[in-house]
């Protein structure tokens, strides 16, 4: 039978427990392997590979300054009955932008302005799609709609194949005239 001292139970205590707190194990025992910690899953983004010709804009509930305008230049570049059949008129081939919702909308006003005849198609990330070409008395399309969180494409589009309209898109909470948005530089 072996003898232990107190001393040598008080160095066998705090050896032990210096192994516990170390993390080190004896040589003769593996390491307990530790699971990787997981991360919370992510809803998919319908539009995450779908690149915009002129970027994204985003938009939250209490957005400041409303109108929030943005510029570019449609061209019609492909049928715009390709994203929804009762569309007319003519598209890139890219959305224009990415409207970047991190709230939901119960109302947003999408307008387009331009010095030509351009139309909005608008792709929600639920997949549905809504179409404007021109308001009563205007030549300028605009769409009044609820917008849920996510990433909605928008195109502004010509009248017909070939053409080029350079045009300011104005997105806001409160109803407003054409005139809050600046048209376009001409040239």
């Amino acid at each position: 039978m072996v003898s232990t001292t107190p001393v040598r139970l008080a160095f066998m205590c705090a050896a032990t427990a210096m192994l516990a707190c170390t993390g080190d194990t004896p040589d003769d025992e593996p390491p307990i392997p530790r699971a990787p910690k997981a991360e919370p899953a992510k809803p998919p983004d319908p539009y995450e590979h779908s690149a915009s010709r002129f970027g994204v804009v985003p938009l939250h509930a209490g957005f400041s300054p409303d109108p929030r305008v943005v510029a570019g230049e449609a061209f019609g570049e492909i049928s715009a009955k390709s994203v929804h059949r009762k569309c007319r008129g003519w598209i890139s081939e890219t959305p224009d932008y990415l409207l970047a919702a991190d709230t939901a909308f119960l109302q947003l006003y999408v307008l387009g302005r331009s010095r030509s005849d351009v139309l909005l198609v608008v792709r929600k990330p639920d997949g549905s799609v809504l179409c404007n070409d021109n308001r009563p008395g205007t030549k300028d399309p605009m769409i009044r709609a609820a917008f849920p969180i996510g990433s909605t494409q928008v195109w502004v589009g010509v009248r017909k194949e070939g053409e080029r309209a350079a045009y300011r898109l104005g997105f806001s909470e409160v109803k407003w005239k054409s005139s809050s948005i600046p048209l376009p530089d001409s040239g």
